[in-house]
Parts: structure tokens; sequence; C-alpha cells
């Protein structure tokens, strides 16, 4: 049987989504998704990323899954997320 492919371009970003079904049709689920950054687009993230980790600790953010937010580091200490 052929797979399905579909192949999406987000216009804002230029990331390209191509998804590929298990069988003909959509509703039997995704087998794989690949995705295409634009050259560039990842080192954003990485130079955000060092800029954070020369922080000291007091003055990062910490995720708290519970929430799906971003806390404080008092916070982060009160809750257990850090030790």
């Amino acid at each position: 049987m052929k797979k399905l492919v579909s192949v999406f371009t987000c216009e804002h970003t230029g990331i390209v989504t191509t998804y590929t079904y298990r069988t003909h049709s959509i509703t039997s689920g995704i087998e794989s998704a690949e995705f295409e950054y634009p050259k560039g687009y990842l080192d954003q993230f990485a130079k955000e990323q060092k800029r954070l980790d020369n922080l000291p600790k007091t003055k990062r953010l910490y995720f708290n899954p519970a929430t799906g937010k971003e806390v404080s580091y008092a916070r982060a200490r009160a809750i257990g997320l850090l030790k």
C-alpha cells in the first residue's frame, strides 16, 4: 500500500514539516514526522541557552512541570525542584 505523505510549511518561521502516515488514510495515525529548520534558526536558541547558563542560579528561571510555567529560584526551591 502507498503511504500518505503531507508537507506543511509555516509562513512565519519557515519550518517545513513532513508527516508520513501508516497507510493510505490519515485516520490510521502518523508513522513519522520530519522537521527541517531554516539555516540559523536553531542558533538563536543556542545563544539564548548559553546566555542563561552564564547567569547565577538566583537569577535564572526554572521550568515547573506541574504548571508548565517558569518560576524564580526561590519558588523552585520552595516546591522542591532544586536541592
